[in-house]
């Protein structure tokens, strides 16, 4: 049965929803998934060498990925280059449609570039925002960002941006992979 292992790093949650839903979908193809949590640590060699996809999900904040997410693949460069990678970028600029490309997202394509890497699939997909549960700061500098990108700005604002049947889609392209 092929394999696929993906690996996430989630600031608010949303990223950990968007890595099991991939994951459900692509049961439904008679794959093997693994889904690692890279805040609980990363996964041993052995795990990645065992797979015949890689997907990595991490979330943006302020226009970077998460250290989680950073460390995962300076660590594990060598062994991604050598296999399919999928790379996943969840962040809140993808909630407008014409931003969800390799070509037409900055942090997608930065992220890729910084690492060398040669994904076959890379997509961001939008996350959600929830004011109500930021801390402060957070609050404040997102809707700062929110501002400038005219997004809302309202700290009552809870609404998730994710597109699903994006997702699923993204899963049906990831099992075409095995």
């Amino acid at each position: 049965m092929p394999k696929i292992t993906i690996v996430f790093a989630s600031q608010d949650g949303q990223t950990a929803s968007i890595a099991r839903q991939i994951a459900l979908h692509l049961v439904n193809y008679s794959i093997e998934v693994e889904v690692i949590n890279l805040a609980a640590g990363p996964p041993d060699g052995a795990v990645l060498d065992e797979s015949d996809v890689v997907v990595v999900a991490a979330a943006i904040r302020y226009g970077h990925p998460l250290a989680t997410a950073e460390r995962f693949l300076s660590c594990n460069a060598a062994r991604l280059v050598q296999m399919p990678l999928v790379m996943l970028s969840i962040n809140l600029t993808a909630r407008k449609p014409d931003k969800r490309s390799y070509e037409t997202s900055v942090y997608l394509r930065k992220w890729v570039q910084r690492h060398k890497l040669a994904p076959v699939l890379t997509a961001s997909i939008a996350g959600k925002l929830d004011y109500p549960n930021y801390r402060w700061f957070d609050r404040v500098m997102i809707q700062l960002i929110m501002r400038m990108t005219e997004g809302p700005t309202d700290p009552t604002t809870c609404i998730e941006f994710t597109d699903w049947q994006q997702v699923n889609d993204l899963a049906d392209e990831i099992a075409t992979l095995v």
